[in-house]
């Protein structure tokens, strides 16, 4: 019976973005066909037949059916209609975020797969050269840009913490997977794929980056103001100012550090002080966090020799 759970999952796993999303939602989060026809602005028969297409196909996967049959036209045009929307949509956001330049999508309309690699592509070479480095080292054919950290052994940290900083400066950006652009668009609420609502911050222009209002331009000075919380008031200008680039603006550590004029660490060491403060603990004093990273370092090195041993010995 695992076996054949298993299979399934595999199975879900190989459809086709579109019916792949749909069947998910409408399967496993409870979405009518009713509802899903609506929002995509199309007709109940055409979102059945998607959804009947991925039942064919997940069955021919399970049971071993050769050959395994492919989407029907009402389900490639409605899929090919949905991957224009979802290139605007990444071209909007990216432009919302402040990153110039256009796009270059795969002409002829290839796989949205292929979209999404050519959306990340346009992000990755603004990126710090570090993380460059560690997109080119760790590139795997078939896999998604935002998924190459998963290809990573888990003891190898650096690397692995690289590409995670690369999948949130994608995210920051508005750069989404189609299954989940898809089901925001279906589902508002953000419960898709895991089934809790996830915070993600948004990158978005300083004042000194964003062309200036006809306002400003009238030599009116408009601030930039930002909510804080209350008890963030009282804390030091330099912590306050890491709190509002990374939260508020939706910077990463590096560009906040080559901003401020201060090193990464720092950059992370304001960011804990600020959560602290907001939270209304005092933050640990020096010794405590030694103690901890001696602990959390010693837990480490006992898992890797766990794993080396159970790989070899065993």
């Amino acid at each position: 019976m695992m076996h054949l759970y298993n299979r399934r999952i595999d199975a879900v796993e190989l459809l086709p973005s579109l019916p792949r999303a749909l069947f998910l939602l409408h399967d496993f989060f409870g979405l009518d066909v009713d509802d899903m026809a609506d929002r995509l602005g199309a007709d109940r028969d055409t979102v059945a037949a998607c959804l009947s297409d991925a039942r064919t196909i997940v069955r021919a996967h399970v049971c071993y059916t050769e050959p395994v049959p492919g989407v029907g036209p009402a389900t490639a045009a409605l899929q090919a209609r949905l991957q224009q929307d979802y290139r605007r949509s990444l071209e909007s956001a990216f432009a919302e975020s402040g990153y110039p330049g256009e796009i270059t999508w795969p002409d002829p309309i290839t796989g949205i797969r292929a979209d999404q690699e050519a959306a990340a592509g346009f992000l990755i070479p603004q990126l710090p050269t570090a993380l460059r480095r560690a997109v080119a080292r760790s590139r795997r054919a078939g896999v998604a840009t935002v998924d190459l950290w998963r290809t990573v052994l888990r003891w190898r940290r650096y690397r692995r913490e690289r590409l995670l900083r690369v999948t949130e400066a994608l995210q920051c950006a508005g750069w989404q997977p189609f299954d989940e652009w898809l089901a925001e668009r279906l589902m508002p609420g953000r419960r898709y794929p895991h089934g809790y609502a996830e915070h993600r911050r948004r990158r978005r222009p300083l004042p000194d980056e964003r062309p200036p209002t006809e306002a400003e331009r009238n030599g009116e000075e408009i601030a930039d103001t930002v909510q804080i919380p209350e008890r963030l008031v009282s804390q030091p200008e330099l912590t306050r100012q890491v709190w509002i680039l990374f939260n508020c603006y939706g910077r990463s550590s590096e560009e906040i550090a080559r901003r401020l004029g201060i090193s990464r660490r720092r950059v992370r060491r304001f960011r804990e002080q600020a959560d602290y403060a907001i939270i209304g603990m005092s933050y640990p004093s020096l010794g405590e966090r030694i103690r901890f990273e001696v602990m959390v370092m010693r837990l480490g090195l006992q898992l890797k020799w766990e794993i080396i041993r159970s790989a070899f010995y065993e």
